[in-house]
C-alpha cells in the first residue's frame, strides 16, 4: 500500500483534547484543504447513529493512528488529454 485511496473503510483515531482520543469510522473521501492545513474528510460509518453519513473532517496534525479496514481499489484517471467532447 502505497497510499490511502478513496473509497477505503478506516478508523482514524485522533487527539481531541489534552486527555482523550476521539475515534473515527467511516470511509475515506479526500483530502480537504482548511486554510493552510490539509484534513481528511471522512464519511461518517454505522457506528456514529444519527450521524452516519455526515463527513467529519480531522485535521492531519491531529491524528494519532490510521487503521485501514478495506483498502479500496485505486480508479485510474483519464488523461485530460484523451477525453472526448460533445456539443
Amino acid at each position: 500500500m502505497n497510499k490511502l485511496t478513496i473509497g477505503s473503510k478506516c478508523v482514524i483515531y485522533s487527539v481531541a483534547s489534552h486527555d482523550s482520543i476521539m475515534k473515527t469510522t467511516g470511509i475515506f473521501r479526500g483530502f480537504v484543504a482548511l486554510g493552510e492545513d490539509t484534513s481528511l474528510s471522512i464519511e461518517l460509518g454505522e457506528e456514529h447513529g444519527e450521524l452516519k453519513g455526515k463527513i467529519r473532517l480531522i485535521p492531519m496534525g491531529s491524528i494519532a493512528a490510521v487503521d485501514v479496514i478495506e483498502l479500496a481499489e485505486e480508479e485510474e484517471e483519464e488523461d485530460e488529454g484523451e477525453k472526448i467532447y460533445y456539443s
